[in-house]
């Protein structure tokens, strides 16, 4: 959505607020024993805003033990810090995600699918730790970005707003509009597929078109020379209002076009909904999770005889940091394994 978190500073004078979700800090010791038993101690910490996050996070419904705590800093920000810990008995399942147990979009979360493998050889007995955090479309939607936000669009926005001319303020606008009109194009796209994968191509089309004329017959002009004298409080209000509306009116069109074309009754379109609410919250994870920063700890009994974590301190702890863009389109793998000292085999 062209909402204040995607605004240029160059369109409407704002300053430049990053598009990806808040910077949550997600720390996980995961200790596990001799007997292949596992210990995992969960500290997430942000701002309280950057809890209201569409992913799952650890509760007492999907089986942990939390804690949760907020304070005001110095700064007037309220912070938040959530602590959760399980404990697993050898052979038991690890969890794969926070999601709750038998929810309706389990599958929409991030999932990190976490194993336990005790192999015994002729010289001792192997551990083996896997995690798998499993890759999330995003290149779908990036390519629209990088095709309406390309270079050029990008130089403009370096100027200070002051030096912008009218057509210049325009053609931002209209940039950040065309990669939202086409992100919805794949995000009804992928509902029909999943809703009505027999849907004949041309109303598709027909319907696709639609959608994309909306933001087409848009009157940018008048937009930009309607903003330009407002206050920065009301101009960024403005502009959250009618990114709203731009959205809702060429979802309104794409839904009446289908109707007209297909004859979409009630029952089909309540599916193609579902399917696009799931689409948006698939996304929505993908999207804010970008900004949230891992830290996994992994200590091993015995001694580390192979990793591929950034490092391990003095006391074997194994040590992974990175963020969100890991495993976007690709996962993004955590493995080591220990050797058991011979009064463990």
């Amino acid at each position: 959505m062209l909402n204040n978190k995607l605004i240029h500073a160059s369109v409407i004078g704002l300053v430049v607020v990053a598009a990806a979700g808040g910077c949550l800090r997600r720390k996980e010791t995961i200790t596990v024993q001799p007997d292949g038993s596992v210990t995992v101690a969960l500290a997430y910490e942000g701002e309280t805003k950057d809890f209201e996050t569409a992913d799952a996070l650890p509760s007492e419904e999907s089986g942990w033990q939390v804690t949760r705590t907020t304070k005001i800093e110095e700064n007037g920000k309220e912070t938040t810090m959530l602590t959760a810990q399980r404990t697993f008995a050898a052979g038991e399942d690890l969890p794969g995600s926070f999601a709750k147990k038998h929810g309706p979009d389990a599958d929409l979360y991030l999932a990190f699918p976490t194993t336990i493998r005790r192999e015994k050889r002729a010289n001792g007995v192997y551990l083996h730790f896997r995690r798998v955090y499993t890759s999330r479309p995003w290149a779908y939607v990036h390519y629209w970005e990088d095709l309406h936000l390309d270079d050029s669009i990008k130089k403009l926005g370096e100027k200070q707003p002051a030096e912008l001319t009218h057509d210049e303020r325009v053609q931002l606008v209209k940039a950040f509009a065309g990669a939202e009109m086409y992100k919805q194009v794949e995000l009804v796209g992928e509902a029909l597929r999943e809703s009505d994968g027999d849907l004949a191509q041309d109303v598709w089309l027909r319907a696709r078109e639609a959608l994309l004329k909306v933001g087409e017959d848009m009157d940018w002009n008048a937009f930009v020379d309607r903003v330009a004298n407002l206050e920065e409080e009301e101009r960024n209000k403005t502009f959250e209002q009618e990114s709203q509306r731009l959205v809702q009116d060429s979802l309104d069109a794409f839904r009446l076009a289908l109707r007209a074309a297909a004859d979409f009754g009630d029952s089909r379109m309540e599916r193609f909904e579902n399917a696009y609410n799931r689409a948006k919250k698939q996304y929505a994870v993908t999207s804010e999770t970008a900004g949230h920063q891992f830290q996994i700890f992994v200590r091993m009994p015995g001694k580390v005889v192979a990793h591929n974590a950034d490092g391990i301190d003095d006391n074997g702890v194994a040590k992974w940091e990175f963020d969100g863009n890991a495993f976007r389109d690709r996962p993004y793998e955590l493995m080591i394994t220990s050797k058991l000292p011979k009064d463990r085999d």
